[in-house]
């Protein structure tokens, strides 16, 4: 007779609910491993696109860049805010620092809201305003003979225009550099200072000095002028133009922006005009701001006043009451093309009124070294 022992029963069913749980356990730890790739691979794509819009947030800054942010003071800031079509949203902050640079902060946000964002980044870039590299190491610097007769100042000591409050004081320069086959005559009541008053440089007979600024020149800064004359303009009256709020911009009459400061500040206070003549230039009386060049002769009579930087490819003559604050160049291209300045006409080196006629027009780049970082 077959015996069945008791203990057997049921042993199956023991056996089916092991391997269902230990079928269960394996597929939880897949699921529970598929789950993580996923997160992870969905972090790390949500991460991928903060990163993509922080760095859309900077380029965009760059790309439609306002010259009118080149007027703000130090530590002025400025925010953009950009979407993407993917549901991000990149908010900019722009401070502007001393000089010609701005620190810009981007914030790449992957969601529609700050408050429903789910992956962020910032970076961080330091931008430069690209003005042209001018080669200035004189209140007055002249590649041709220089005269100064009268009750004259050349003073290459930095200093900032009467009016301007927002200005930090640079390196001082020489009054009055001059090339090494030039004659410089003074007579009369004349002061010259500076560190030293006069040079004798190499530089003052080198054309480079005048005509090449790092990766501009006399010619590309040109083809960029709000003003253009026409060779033996003569020029009575430079004054700033306003008209229902907003200061115009004109070349007869000659608005050449507002260099004396007020307040309430005038609405052409911050227009730095390029102004080209294709020729000789007289000015008699007004005043004015910006980039002046003159393909031939400049003369400045009657109390006019400029502000910034002026280049002359032959000579220069400053007569009456004339004053420039800035600099003055005259390259005197041909053997008759001379420097002189007389009666009570000043020429006052201000580092404060170049960087602000060279930085109104000029764009910014990314800074060569170092000038982006990962903030996180």
């Amino acid at each position: 007779m077959k015996r069945t022992l008791r203990s057997e029963r049921g042993i199956a069913m023991i056996a089916a609910l092991g391997a269902i749980v230990l079928i269960g356990v394996i597929i939880g730890g897949v699921l529970f491993s598929v789950t993580q790739d996923y997160r992870i691979s969905d972090n790390s794509l949500r991460q991928s696109r903060a990163t993509s819009t922080a760095e859309l947030g900077m380029n965009r800054v760059v790309t439609e860049w306002n010259l009118a942010w080149n007027q703000k003071l130090t530590g002025d800031t400025l925010k953009r805010s950009y979407a993407t079509s993917g549901g991000g949203i990149a908010n900019v902050q722009i401070t502007k620092l001393n000089g010609p640079f701005f620190w810009v902060i981007s914030e790449g946000l992957s969601g529609t809201t700050r408050s429903t964002f789910l992956a962020r980044r910032r970076y961080g870039v330091l931008l430069r305003l690209d003005t042209p590299n001018m080669n200035i190491s004189a209140a007055v610097t002249t590649g041709g003979s220089a005269t100064i007769n009268g009750n004259v100042t050349v003073n290459g000591n930095d200093a900032a225009p009467a009016s301007w409050t927002a200005c930090s004081p640079g390196a001082n320069v020489a009054g009055a550099a001059i090339a090494p086959t030039s004659v410089f005559t003074v007579n009369g009541g004349v002061s010259v200072n500076g560190n030293p008053p006069s040079v004798t440089t190499s530089a003052a007979a080198d054309t480079n000095t005048y005509f090449n600024y790092g990766s501009q020149s006399y010619w590309s800064l040109a083809a960029t002028a709000n003003l253009v004359y026409a060779g033996g303009t003569l020029l009575n009256g430079v004054a700033p133009l306003v008209a229902g709020g907003t200061c115009t911009v004109s070349a007869n009459p000659a608005n050449w922006g507002e260099p004396n400061h007020a307040l309430p500040a005038s609405p052409c206070e911050t227009y730095f005009p390029v102004i080209h003549a294709l020729g000789n230039l007289k000015v008699t009386g007004g005043r004015g701001q910006g980039i002046l060049l003159v393909d031939g002769d400049v003369e400045f009579a009657g109390q006019f006043e400029f502000t910034g930087i002026i280049i002359a490819r032959g000579g220069a003559k400053l007569t009456g009451g004339s004053k420039a604050v800035g600099a003055l160049m005259a390259a005197s291209v041909s053997a008759d093309d001379n420097l002189a300045i007389s009666g009570s006409t000043s020429v006052l080196y201000s580092s404060c009124a170049l960087l602000a006629a060279m930085s109104a027009n000029a764009y910014p780049k990314a800074a060569r070294q170092r000038g982006w970082v990962d903030i996180f």
